[in-house]
């Protein structure tokens, strides 16, 4: 597996871009990585660690699911998403919002809660539970901050040691895993790490774009096995994310893009058949 999956790595910087890789099946132990030290742009997957933070923040008491944060245009941003199109819906609660921020990765769902919880709030969450390559800096599609400098960034290790944990039960109490898997089960982009996923096992994953930039991280969950966490980050060369959240870019932007999503899909089929699920 080591071997395809740098030869992978090595297709991407032949293009200009990076791959940064984990694969970590919680049953054997075994671990394998490439370039998973790496700074990336986070993109959507940075609604991991707020989704995690949350989770505890509701767990601790500081807020409840069941909350009603209030909707309205001073809200509402571009990119990804449904609540940004709904007039007639005066509020959600907290736990729709975390539905649409993964499901759908909505972005105005993201910022609402970003609000909620604080991206200081994110930014401890992240460093207790030693997520130290992670860093949450701006709201979605901030470009004001964008243009500071100030992006959300994280590495492959940082992603997958958050799902290992989230796996195995250790960052949050029973309930509140089973809603993060259950949510996560129903990510509705499915072309990348789920794309030679066999019959019969699921993917809770959170997937990521800007222009340049293509992700999936996930936790693959097959009757009869343990888990297995799979993370695939890359980046091209270039600025990233001079667009939207939403990935939006011209032809060329579209083809890196494409052939990224394919790299990703790529990783998934290596470490599935090295792992003996295909």
């Amino acid at each position: 597996m080591r071997d395809e999956l740098d030869e992978l790595a090595r297709r991407a910087a032949g293009w200009g871009g990076a791959l940064g890789v984990v694969a970590h099946d919680l049953g054997s132990g075994e671990r394998v990585a490439v370039g998973a030290g790496r700074a990336f742009t986070a993109a959507s997957v940075i609604k991991l660690p707020i989704m995690m933070t949350l989770l505890s923040g509701a767990e601790a008491g500081r807020w409840s699911l069941d909350d009603r944060l209030p909707l309205g245009p001073e809200a509402s941003v571009g990119g990804s998403g449904i609540v940004k199109d709904l007039v007639d819906v005066p509020d959600l609660s907290v736990r729709d919002l975390l539905t649409l921020m993964i499901v759908l990765s909505d972005n105005t769902a993201t910022n609402l809660l970003i609000d909620l919880v604080g991206l200081d709030g994110v930014a401890a969450w992240c460093a207790r539970n030693g997520l130290r390559g992670t860093v949450p800096a701006r709201r979605m599609l901030d470009a004001a901050a964008r243009a500071r400098g100030e992006e959300n960034l994280t590495t492959p290790d940082d992603v997958a040691a958050l799902l290992a944990g989230l796996a195995r039960g250790e960052l949050l109490d029973g309930p509140s895993t089973a809603l993060a898997l259950d949510v996560l089960a129903r990510q509705q982009t499915n072309d990348r790490l789920p794309r030679h996923l066999p019959a019969g096992a699921r993917l809770a994953h959170k997937t990521g774009e800007l222009v340049g930039v293509r992700h999936d991280a996930g936790i693959v969950l097959a009757e009869g096995r343990a888990p297995l966490v799979v993370v695939a980050l890359t980046e091209a060369a270039g600025p990233a994310g001079a667009a939207a959240d939403a990935g939006a870019g011209g032809p060329a932007s579209a083809e890196v893009e494409e052939r990224a999503a394919d790299l990703i899909a790529e990783v998934g089929r290596v470490v599935y058949t090295a792992t003996g699920l295909i």
